[in-house]
C-alpha cells in the first residue's frame, strides 16, 4: 500500500494517521501552521497551559475512549461541570436552577418567559408551524421572551448573523433535547436527568485537550508530519487524487498519493483542486461561511478567579462571549498559586479587530473583566493571544444546498476522503473529532464501518 497524505493535523487527521500507523500503513501528514492539534492544540504560556476555546471529553463510544486510555492512561481526569450564564449583571446557574434563574430574571420577567411559553406552545396546536430558521426553532422550544432576553443577544454575538440567517439544524444539533419544559423539570427535579447537550460530568487530559493529538504525532516517525507546510495543489485526473503539492520556498514540493484524507476546509481545498473543479462548485464552496475566534490569555496573581468552566455573556455592552478558567478543569494547567482566564472574542478576518496589536485586545478583555466585578485588572500578570481562522463552519440558511453540490463533486474521487469540523462543516463534539478519524482510517484499510459522512449527522450530545 503507498502513501496515504493526510491534510491537516488537528485531532481528525492525527486520530486518522495513528490508526493507519498502527496497522503498518505508510502515511504523510501535511500541517500549515508550526504546532499539531489544530483547534484541540493546548498552548503553553510561560508556566500556564489553555486550550483554544476548552474542550472537553465525553464519549459512548468504546473505541473512542480506549484509544484516549491508550494515549494518555492515567493522565485523565474525570470533572464536574460547572458552567454559568452572567445574564443582567447576576450569575445564572447553567442548567438552570429554579431560585437562582427567579433571583436573576425577577418575579415579573419569570412570569413572562412562562406565559410567553404558553403562548407559543398554544398557538402550535392551532396552526402549523414552519421551522426553518435558529429562530423559529428557539422560541417553538423557549418562547418568544426567553429567546429574546438570552438566546437572541449570545447567539447573534458569536456567529456575526441575525438568527432568522441562521439555519434551524443548528439549533437541533447543538441543544437537541432542551426547551423551557425540560429545563423547569430540571430545576424541580421532576426527573434526575438533564438534556443530552448537558453533560455533567466529561474527561479531561491532565496537561490540557491538545494532550491527545500531541501524543497520537510522537507515536508517529518524525519526518511523517511535516509542520508548517502549506497545500497549494490537490492533483487530480478526474476520477482518482494524484498527489498534494507543498509549497516549499521558491518551488512546489510533491506527495503522491494513493488515498487522500482532507481535514482542511472544503472551501480551501474545493480551490486547491488541479485542474481546477466545475466553476459551480467553486462558486457554491466561496458560499460557504466561517466564524473566525480571537484567543485571549490573561495570567493573574491569584488562585483562582471562579469554580466555573465556562461563562456565557449574552449581554451585547461585553464584546467577548464565553470565557473558561483551565484550572478548573486540571490544577496542573496553572502554577498552584496563580490562575488564568481565556476569553473567546467572535468576529470576521475582515474586520478591524482581527488586526488590533495583542496589548490592545490583552487591555481590553482585562479593563472589561473588572468591570464585570470578575477581577482586579492590577492581577494580571501578563498574557498571549492567539488567532483561529475558520474557528467555526456557519450554518446559514443556504448552506445545505452549496453542500450537496460541493460534495456531490468531491465523492466523484474514489481515493478523497473528507473528515473533520471544516473538512465535512460539520459542527460538533471533539470525541466525533476523534471517531470520524478512526473511520476515515477503516475506510482506507478496507474495513467495514468506515462511514465518515455519517458520523454526528444526528447529535445525541453536543457542547453548548
Amino acid at each position: 500500500m503507498g502513501d496515504t497524505v493526510i491534510l491537516g493535523a488537528g485531532m481528525t487527521g492525527l486520530t486518522a494517521a495513528y490508526a493507519l500507523q498502527r496497522h503498518g500503513c505508510p502515511v504523510q501528514v501535511l500541517e500549515k501552521s508550526r504546532a499539531v492539534g489544530g483547534a484541540s492544540r493546548t498552548v503553553r504560556w510561560q508556566e500556564f497551559r489553555f486550550d483554544l476555546g476548552g474542550h472537553r471529553l465525553y464519549s459512548r463510544d468504546p473505541e473512542v475512549l480506549g484509544l484516549v486510555r491508550e494515549l494518555l492512561g492515567d493522565e485523565v481526569l474525570t470533572v464536574q461541570r460547572i458552567s454559568r450564564i452572567y445574564l443582567r449583571r447576576r450569575f445564572v446557574d447553567y442548567p438552570l436552577s429554579f431560585f437562582n434563574a427567579l433571583g436573576a430574571l425577577g418575579p415579573l420577567t419569570s412570569l413572562a418567559v412562562g406565559l410567553s411559553y404558553v403562548c407559543e406552545k398554544a398557538n402550535g396546536i392551532f396552526r402549523e408551524r414552519s421551522i426553518k430558521t435558529f429562530e423559529d426553532w428557539v422560541v417553538s422550544q423557549f418562547g418568544r421572551k426567553l429567546y429574546e432576553i438570552y438566546f437572541k443577544g449570545y447567539s447573534e454575538k458569536v456567529w456575526g448573523v441575525p438568527c432568522t440567517e441562521l439555519s434551524a439544524d443548528f439549533a437541533g444539533q447543538r441543544i437537541k433535547g432542551m426547551s423551557l419544559w425540560e429545563a423547569l423539570k430540571g430545576m424541580f427535579r421532576m426527573n434526575g436527568q438533564r438534556p443530552d447537550s448537558l453533560v455533567g460530568e466529561f474527561l479531561y487530559p491532565r496537561l490540557g485537550f491538545g494532550r491527545i493529538p500531541e501524543t497520537m504525532a510522537q507515536a508517529l516517525p518524525s519526518d511523517r508530519v511535516r509542520l508548517s507546510a502549506s497545500v497549494v495543489r490537490v492533483v487530480h485526473d478526474g476520477t482518482r487524487v494524484r498527489a498534494a503539492c507543498v509549497k516549499d520556498g521558491s518551488t512546489e514540493r510533491r506527495y503522491d498519493a494513493d488515498y487522500v484524507i482532507s481535514t482542511i476546509p472544503v472551501s480551501d481545498l474545493v480551490e486547491m483542486m488541479d485542474p481546477p473543479l466545475p466553476e459551480d462548485v467553486r462558486e457554491a464552496a466561496r458560499g460557504l461561511r466561517y466564524r473566525d475566534m480571537i484567543i485571549m490569555f490573561l495570567a493573574l496573581d491569584r488562585e483562582r478567579v471562579t469554580q466555573d468552566h465556562w461563562i456565557y455573556f449574552p449581554d451585547p455592552d461585553t464584546s467577548f462571549g464565553r470565557i473558561h478558567e483551565p484550572k478548573n478543569w486540571s490544577p496542573a494547567m496553572a502554577p498552584p498559586d496563580k490562575t488564568g482566564l481565556v476569553v473567546e472574542e467572535f468576529c470576521q478576518q475582515h474586520e478591524p479587530i482581527w488586526d488590533e496589536p495583542d496589548e490592545v485586545l490583552l487591555e481590553r478583555a482585562a479593563r472589561q473583566l473588572e468591570e464585570l466585578g470578575l477581577i482586579e485588572a492590577s492581577e494580571v500578570a501578563g498574557g498571549c493571544v492567539t488567532r483561529l481562522p475558520k474557528a467555526y463552519p456557519l450554518y446559514c440558511n443556504s448552506y445545505r444546498e452549496s453542500l450537496s453540490t460541493v460534495f456531490g463533486c468531491l465523492r466523484r474521487f474514489d481515493n478523497l476522503q473528507c473528515a473533520g469540523r471544516n473538512g465535512l462543516f460539520r459542527y460538533t463534539s471533539g470525541d466525533r473529532y476523534i471517531e470520524m478519524g478512526l473511520k476515515a482510517a477503516r475506510k482506507v484499510l478496507g474495513l467495514p464501518d468506515s462511514d465518515v459522512d455519517a458520523v454526528a449527522i444526528e447529535q445525541e450530545y453536543a457542547e453548548q
